[in-house]
């Protein structure tokens, strides 16, 4: 990421990190032999990176003390927390969540979005209504990771509230490019995933208000109230901590992030009006953009863009390197040519306008000798 010769343009799937956390990151390291669950001055010093490590996502994420922190290996864990520990609940998500709650739902109600990508509030009181004898969960994902469509957090943990429901969000993507504020969206549980905004792989949070009865899924020595069994990742959990003090410093740099970008999307819808961004009339996250290129597949576009030094990915980048179509843009309405089609371009702190020069041009050379292509195979038909 530092090589003058590469543009990152992926910060969606995983960030650089800072020098506030690497500094954490090598003091904790030295320091050697921290286990928070012993009992001698060396489990004392864990202890206490791990409460400010708390303090601090009270402070950032804006936590109250009737809501509980507890730290796991990332946001897919947490996730698996929420929706396999809470026990007896009808689970409603929309159909443009993470696969970590796709695939640990069980049996879910499926709210549908629209073609901006948004969901269907008036679907969401229909299924609500329907199972409003039942206990149930909401699940919406606050910004998707693919699209970067920011959801109505507020007026969804209203309604499902006003039907008993708790209310759930992975903010995963959101925290460092937009405020969080958990006490301001009035959800009930949200999750966090450190190296989504400068931290390291290996650490994410559950914030959960502490009415709710959620049993473990990692049974162990009772380590995070009982709720995750096994020794904390205290480096991991120090990186996060320190790249939650950068918070401030990302959100100041958001608005030249979106100008950024919204460069990259003009550029390319001035060059062909056949090039489609997805959700593009929506409230967004103000670095990502999700580009149809017709006719070129994705994994083709990837590989032409890696091929130039430019990293850019194919939506999720959780799927073990597996091409499939877009289920977010199937959700949307998307033609499955065009789910296959597209490649998303998350940029960050680190990108320059240079950055996006390139990464146009690269999107328009591969778009003519694709046009060139096809004339010459019509021509000798």
């Amino acid at each position: 990421m530092e090589n003058n010769d590469h543009i990152y343009a992926d910060y969606n799937s995983t960030t650089p990190i800072s020098e506030n956390v690497k500094k954490s990151i090598i003091e904790v390291l030295s320091k050697q032999a921290l286990n928070p669950s012993s009992l001698h001055k060396k489990g004392q010093e864990a202890r206490k990176i791990l409460q400010d490590a708390r303090d601090n996502v009270r402070r950032f994420i804006v936590v109250q003390n009737d809501k509980e922190v507890v730290f796991t290996s990332g946001a897919t864990e947490a996730n698996n927390l929420v929706m396999k520990g809470i026990k007896g609940y009808q689970h409603i998500i929309s159909a443009i969540e993470h696969p970590s709650i796709i695939n640990s739902a069980c049996n879910a109600h499926i709210i549908p979005v629209n073609q901006d990508g948004v969901i269907n509030l008036i679907e969401l009181e229909k299924i609500l209504t329907k199972f409003k004898e039942d206990r149930m969960l909401v699940s919406v994902i606050m910004a998707n990771n693919e699209t970067g469509v920011i959801q109505p957090l507020k007026e969804i943990a209203e309604l499902a509230h006003k039907f008993g429901a708790i209310c759930h969000t992975d903010a995963a993507q959101c925290v460092g490019k937009i405020e969080v504020n958990m006490e301001d969206l009035k959800v009930d549980l949200l999750t966090l995933s450190a190296h989504k905004f400068g931290g390291i792989a290996g650490s994410g949070v559950l914030i959960f208000d502490k009415k709710l009865a959620i049993e473990p899924i990692i049974t162990g020595g009772g380590q995070e109230k009982g709720l995750r069994g096994g020794t904390e990742n205290i480096v991991a959990i120090a990186a996060l901590s320190a790249a939650l003090q950068d918070i401030p410093d990302l959100i100041s740099k958001t608005n030249e992030i979106k100008v950024l970008r919204d460069q990259l999307e003009h550029e390319l819808l001035n060059f062909t009006n056949e090039v489609k961004i997805f959700g593009q009339s929506s409230n967004r996250l103000p670095n990502t953009s999700f580009i149809y290129m017709p006719g070129v597949k994705s994994d083709v576009q990837l590989m032409h863009f890696d091929l130039n030094n430019i990293a850019v990915s194919i939506g999720s980048a959780c799927s073990s390197g597996k091409v499939e179509p877009s289920h977010v843009l199937l959700a949307m309405g998307a033609t499955k040519e065009q789910a296959e089609c597209s490649i998303r371009v998350s940029i960050g702190t680190k990108t320059k306008e240079q950055d996006i020069k390139k990464i146009v041009n690269c999107w328009c050379d591969l778009y003519r000798t694709n046009k060139v292509s096809n004339t010459l195979s019509i021509s000798h038909l």
